[in-house]
């Protein structure tokens, strides 16, 4: 199975960076929790922009979704701001998921920073805008020596931001060397099945969470499991599992025990126990860059570029520094048309009539393959094609894809030349000019 792409490093936040200090999940305390989170950020060396709704509540939520998404929509697309920090996690942060503007985060990429809910956000920034998130403190917390330290080497010096965690558990012997990813086992497990889950092959898988009983964990992990997203995990770096209730039935099981018992199963080294989550001193991890684990000696060594002057390839070579040229989305669905064939929708039904196995391939949500698709059409969304269509359709078959107007449809067929399928076209003007052309709907 191939690794996941490289993700890149957002520059550094030097001295004097412009920090936006946001609430995408749930809400805040009061006015002191943004108070200290302008605090630490001025104790690190940076300006804070509080964005304007952070305050607002609406019930388990920092406002509603309008309110949380302007203030991030700011965060990305405001020219004068450098990174971003969320003041807290909670829940909320996958309601403004489709919304998000991701091609900010191609143009001008940020530091993000959170942990907990702001998993969601780290995995689609990872999977839509190719950007490494910064698995950390929120800002409205307590930050003593190790968290502020861990911080900075991860988003100023670009030092190893980990290293070795005394009384960490080793649950099973090995090292291992990959992309770190990962994060909040409980939106992991939300996330699967979704355009926003982070692909986890060839990673070191990151986990933590709080109030979860041990089955719970279990069951999340069995859904991860034969979802297929832990095939190629290399090894395991568990956090904290903190305020974990009792089972209450007879027969409970130890959360160590269920976490040796997934690393056997995967056949990798497991490490428990790391300074992450749902706890004051926490280092502050790069999701995307690579990193070593060696379970036996009690570490985890991430690989950053010094300086961090700019974006950088975390490739799975040593970390070096690549101009990069930014491009827009429109840049890149022009040059996948330039590599593609696209046919219009009659001389779609012509080869449909011609050959019978010619398979149609929605790659829409499922909210737009409700709402009506070509009969006998395959339904596999664009975020989940390349893991899907190996098993689905073999390569010597011809396939015609769509989407909505023909833009994410052309972006699948460039990548499926790539997988080796050599009978791909994208439909021109897609599922709207199929419609409008007279021809055939289902659902």
């Amino acid at each position: 199975m191939s690794a996941p792409d490289p993700l890149h490093l957002p520059p550094s936040l030097a001295p004097g960076a412009r920090v936006a200090l946001v609430a995408p999940a749930g809400p805040l305390s009061g006015p002191e929790d943004v108070e200290r989170g302008a605090a630490n950020a001025r104790a690190l060396g940076w300006e804070p922009a509080v964005g304007r709704y952070v305050l607002a509540r609406h019930g388990y939520l920092a406002g509603g979704d309008e309110e949380r998404l302007a203030d991030l929509q700011w965060a990305l697309r405001d020219a004068s701001i450098d990174g971003v920090w969320c003041l807290r996690g909670g829940y909320g942060t996958m309601r403004l998921l489709d919304a998000l503007d991701y091609d900010a985060l191609r143009r001008r990429p940020k530091a993000i920073v959170g942990y907990s809910d702001v998993t969601a956000l780290h995995a689609a920034i990872g999977r839509h805008a190719g950007l490494a998130g910064f698995h950390g403190p929120v800002a409205r917390a307590r930050l003593p020596e190790l968290a502020a330290r861990s911080l900075r080497q991860a988003l100023t010096t670009r030092e190893n931001p980990a290293g070795a965690a005394p009384g960490a558990r080793c649950l099973r012997a090995g090292s291992a060397h990959g992309r770190l990813a990962g994060g909040n086992l409980a939106l992991l497990a939300a996330l699967a099945g979704t355009p926003y889950a982070p692909r986890l092959d060839g990673a070191i898988l990151l986990l933590e969470d709080v109030n979860e009983a041990v089955y719970r964990v279990d069951r999340m992990l069995r859904q991860l499991r034969l979802t297929g997203m832990l095939d190629g995990v290399r090894a395991l770096a568990v956090g904290h599992f903190t305020a974990i209730p009792d089972d209450g039935d007879e027969g409970g099981r130890l959360l160590d025990d269920v976490l040796g018992e997934l690393a056997d199963e995967l056949r990798v080294p497991c490490l428990a126990g790391l300074p992450v989550g749902h706890v004051d001193e926490q280092w502050t991890l790069p999701l995307g860059a690579l990193a070593t684990l060696d379970a036996d000696a009690g570490r985890l060594d991430v690989e950053l570029a010094a300086g961090g002057g700019g974006p950088t390839i975390i490739a799975d070579s040593p970390v070096t520094e690549i101009p990069m040229t930014q491009k827009s989305g429109a840049d890149l669905i022009a040059e996948a048309k330039a590599r593609i064939r696209e046919v219009t929708p009659d001389e779609a039904r012509e080869r449909q009539q011609r050959d019978p196995s010619v398979v149609f391939l929605d790659v829409r949500e499922p909210n737009e393959w409700n709402l009506g698709h070509v009969p006998g059409a395959l339904h596999i969304p664009r975020g989940t094609m390349e893991t899907k269509i190996e098993q689905a359709v073999p390569r010597d078959r011809e396939i015609v894809i769509y989407c909505a107007s023909g833009n994410r449809s052309a972006l699948a067929a460039d990548t499926l030349q790539q997988m080796g399928y050599e009978k791909v076209s994208s439909l021109a003007g897609g599922w709207r000019d199929w419609v409008q052309s007279g021809g055939a709907v289902e659902g």
